[in-house]
């Protein structure tokens, strides 16, 4: 029996997992939980899996929490603040960490979980995107295995056999994209989309910024830092396909000049399931795959016009680890001002482009450099934020 810890419960990562979970209770026990807010949707997760210990970065979140399960279930402890979900991440007798939460908030969770030694398994792509090989030279030190559950780079993992894709056999890594919900849609319009058509994607079900992110394809680009990063591979070893069945989730080129694909249905449950019970594998009661249903597979050049996100993240990658923490950053900003409609959807990539330009990009050397750098670029991504919300006015007016 092994324990698991969830990081960010309430979110789609978490629901996934726990999906998993209960199809093999005889495997694996929910140790602990957290999330940030929702402690009404932690209610029902408690009931269910009556976890050790939840914990809720948000603190109000926390206290409403215990005040709504106080007698149902007076042995789970609650606990608020960012440092109580830091802490649940390095619980001494967990197993397996799903580092869940989304964004740059997951880094702290994240980092903890690597540094108590445990194996991790990653969702959180900006974590590692930001905090770079920091973070896997502290898993190297601390002897913690990371083991991604994004489907892409589960599916690179899968078909390379292991996180190691030496030159001498594999010569290239695709990652497949959807294209979005704005793939055959006039680029002329972009300027008119909402954010409720931007999260509206066609194949995943995911949260709001990761769905706008997918939209720019500015996801993608993070994905191939975050390949770059795991599989120890150079920008030009890693490319992007748009696939939009979303059927076929990564390819590896191997240098004989055969291609491994890894095929399988939408549905997060499969590369968290393969992670769970690496080195086995975990029966799944989801709808089988089908490739008479799916009936042709698509692949197409990315438009660099409709994307040019995607450009600006391999220029982060070559221009090195401070560029990426940046583009994380002011992606993060800009993403969440069009969710609040100050800014258009045209204007996401132009804002972090600007704001790449004025921040500061050198190595960082330490966490806590990681954590500076991601303030000041995020303090001038805001400043953008008010000088094109500002235009916008002057427009309509």
């Amino acid at each position: 029996m092994k324990n698991v810890i969830i990081l960010g419960a309430t979110g789609s990562i978490g629901d996934s997992t726990l999906k998993v979970i209960r199809q093999h209770r005889d495997k694996f026990r929910v140790l602990a939980v957290a999330a940030n807010g929702n402690w009404q949707a932690m209610l029902s997760i408690i009931d269910e899996f009556e976890p050790e210990v939840v914990a809720m970065s948000d603190v109000d979140a926390a206290v409403q929490l215990k005040s709504a399960m106080s007698r149902h279930q007076p042995l789970v402890r609650v606990e608020g603040g960012v440092d109580a979900v830091n802490a649940c991440a390095a619980m001494a007798n967990a197993d397996i960490v799903v580092a869940g939460i989304s964004g740059f908030a997951g880094l702290p969770s994240t980092w903890a979980a690597v540094a108590a030694g445990k194996t991790v398994l990653l969702a959180n792509k900006e974590a590692l995107v930001a905090s770079g090989h920091l973070l896997l030279k502290l898993a190297e030190e601390k002897g913690a295995t990371i083991l991604p559950i994004d489907s892409e780079h589960n599916a690179v993992y899968q078909c390379a056999n292991g996180m190691h894709c030496e030159p001498s056999r594999v010569r290239a890594i695709t990652l497949t994209a959807s294209g979005g919900p704005f793939r055959l849609r006039a680029v002329n319009t972009f300027d008119t989309i909402t954010p409720d058509e931007a999260c509206k994607h066609p194949t995943w079900d995911m949260g709001r910024k990761i769905s706008v992110d997918s939209a720019t394809l500015m996801n993608k680009g993070l994905e191939v830092i975050e390949a770059s990063l795991l599989f120890n591979r150079p920008a030009d070893d890693i490319h992007v396909l748009i696939h939009p069945t979303s059927s076929v989730h990564a390819l590896l080129e191997m240098t004989d000049g055969s291609i491994l694909a890894h095929l399988g249905p939408s549905d997060m449950q499969v590369p968290i399931a393969h992670a769970m019970g690496h080195p086995n594998r975990l029966s799944l009661d989801i709808e089988r795959f089908s490739l008479a249903k799916v009936g042709r597979l698509e692949f197409f050049e990315v438009d660099h016009q409709r994307y040019p996100a995607l450009n600006l993240a391999y220029a982060a990658l070559r221009a090195g680890q401070g560029s990426c923490l940046a583009l994380n950053a002011a992606n993060e900003v800009a993403v969440a001002a069009f969710l609040n409609r100050e800014i258009r959807f045209t204007q996401i990539v132009p804002l972090v482009e600007q704001t790449l330009a004025r921040a500061d990009t050198r190595e960082p050397a330490s966490l806590d450099d990681v954590f500076s750098r991601d303030r000041s670029t995020r303090e001038i991504a805001q400043s953008f934020v008010k000088q094109f919300a500002q235009k916008r006015e002057s427009v309509v007016a």
